[in-house]
């Protein structure tokens, strides 16, 4: 899978080797039930434009024409939510005004959101969740009261406050890098590392904004990072995550393919277990790389299943993560029942699949564990 690269959006980014904003756009996160059956349940996020509202969050993106014509947005995302509560993919189900770009930039923010996961009998379950991305421009309000508090209080020391409120934040065009292909990214031994004294006990999350280097010797490094996501607040895990970035390194023949007028930045989203946790190695949301090829499929059904006139069937395959994300010591898992073969036949076909180097829970994969179900079909076009 190579990246894709959007290029008509801008982010609240600090120029390289600049500090980050103390205070940018915000973007506010609750959840209610949908009364609706066709719906999932409901989540609200809402990007304001001006800079006195911060809570936090440390990038605004914004379409660059409808920024530029402070025009407001909506759009409805329909997300997968996985167990720790991060939105692992998303896509745009419902967008207004059309054709702005505000279906775009909603994606870009998924890194951001971070919500109460579904529970099921037995704890945390993943599940579709709808997400509404409110954009709210940006406008100019002069606060009289707080002018003449402020011409009370300095009245005669010469200086005045002039409070402005949504101040417009300076944005710049950037290019930002969707699904990078890691060519290298952090361990499980680096994030356990990283876990940060102040963190007691308990599973942080924090996603960086990072510059892209685009040639020469360092391209796919990242740089000029900063935190546009952390939670819980104040306990360290934004700056657990910021060092880590050295670590990543985007696949330089991604770049290629990105548009040359703006800098490349690219969003990396990190979880932080707990130490009591981390021996867990187990990867829950890997992304693919190199799927099960259907005809190859065929060609492992199990004869035995086929002699009792099945044409479909599910194996789940346990491998273990090798480097580069590749797969090894593949066998049928052994929690699963295997009377027919199916699960030694997918775990023939697993030894060919390849994964990205960091997971769309925000976690590494190399050296952990991966449980596949892969369904077999004997005929193209089986269910």
């Amino acid at each position: 899978m190579l990246a894709q690269v959007l290029a008509l959006l801008a982010a609240a980014a600090p120029a390289p080797d600049a500090q980050p904003p103390k205070t940018v756009s915000p973007v506010t996160i609750t959840a209610a039930p949908s009364t609706e059956i066709e719906k999932h349940p409901d989540a609200t996020v809402t990007s304001a434009g001006g800079d006195d509202d911060a809570i936090g969050e440390y990038v605004g993106i914004w379409p660059r024409r409808a920024r530029a014509g402070g025009k407001d947005g909506r759009v409805s995302l329909s997300c997968r939510i996985g167990v720790h509560g991060l939105a692992e993919w998303c896509k745009v189900i419902g967008e207004a005004p059309p054709d702005q770009g505000f279906g775009r930039a909603a994606l870009e923010m998924r890194p951001t959101f971070k919500l109460t996961p579904k529970q099921g009998p037995d704890g945390p379950v993943a599940s579709m969740m709808t997400i509404n991305v409110g954009f709210k421009s940006p406008d100019f309000q002069f606060d009289f009261a707080a002018f003449e508090r402020s011409m009370r209080t300095h009245k005669d020391s010469g200086q005045v406050d002039i409070p402005l409120q949504h101040n417009r934040l300076e944005m710049h065009p950037v290019v930002m890098v969707d699904n990078p292909v890691w060519a290298s990214a952090a361990t499980f031994e680096d994030t356990a590392g990283a876990y940060p004294a102040a963190g007691r006990g308990v599973e942080g999350y924090a996603a960086a904004h990072c510059r892209v280097e685009r040639s020469g010797r360092e391209a796919g490094t990242l740089h000029a990072c900063f935190i546009i996501k952390e939670a819980p607040h104040g306990q360290g895990f934004g700056k657990a995550a910021l060092s880590l970035m050295p670590k990543f390194r985007v696949l330089p023949a991604v770049l290629v393919r990105a548009p040359q007028e703006a800098p490349l930045w690219v969003d990396v989203p990190v979880r932080l277990p707990p130490p009591a946790e981390a021996a867990d190695r187990t990867v829950r949301a890997p992304i693919w790389l190199l799927k099960v090829d259907p005809v190859t499929a065929q060609g492992v059904f199990p004869p035995e299943a086929a002699a009792q006139g099945l044409t479909s069937g599910r194996g789940v395959a346990r491998c273990t993560v090798a480097a580069g994300g590749t797969l090894a010591a593949c066998g049928p898992d052994p929690d699963e029942p295997d009377s027919l073969g199916f699960s030694a036949a997918a775990a023939k076909l697993a030894s060919a699949m390849r994964m990205n180097l960091w997971s769309a829970d925000g976690a590494p994969v190399e050296g952990g564990v991966v449980h596949i179900p892969i369904r077999m079909n004997l005929k193209a076009g089986g269910d």
